[in-house]
């Protein structure tokens, strides 16, 4: 119970941090984003969980990840697209987040029908 509190609060540090090196340099911010820290940092986290399977599920976890990754860039095409053409932040930003966890859920009904990934 302790390790995960500990994860939670490193997690929300993290972001804590980010958003305040947003602040001062959006480009570091989206540079030290657009790495996959997040998923480093969870993929490591199973990886030490030798209770629970470890290393195999934590390769498993990066694999969908790097699977999911794709349709997720849609959030960040029609939000900068949407702006582009006139719409307000928020409504976009909403249309977005709705699309983007559409095409999310899409592709994974897709690769688990076409038996690429396994459900769970």
């Amino acid at each position: 119970m302790l390790a995960t509190i500990l994860k939670a609060l490193g997690t929300a540090a993290f972001i804590a941090v980010l958003s305040e090196i947003a602040k001062r340099s959006t480009w570091l911010a989206a540079a030290l984003v657009a790495l996959p820290l997040a998923t480093m940092l969870t993929v490591a986290f199973i990886a030490t969980d030798s209770e629970k399977g470890g290393v195999a599920i934590a390769n498993e976890f990066a694999l969908k990840t790097f699977l999911l990754f794709w349709p997720g860039l849609i959030f960040f095409v029609l939000l900068l697209g949407a702006q582009r053409f006139g719409m307000p932040f928020w409504p976009a930003f909403a249309i977005s987040v709705i699309a983007c966890f559409a095409s999310t859920w899409a592709f994974t009904v897709f690769l688990t029908s076409s038996g690429i990934i396994k459900a769970g």
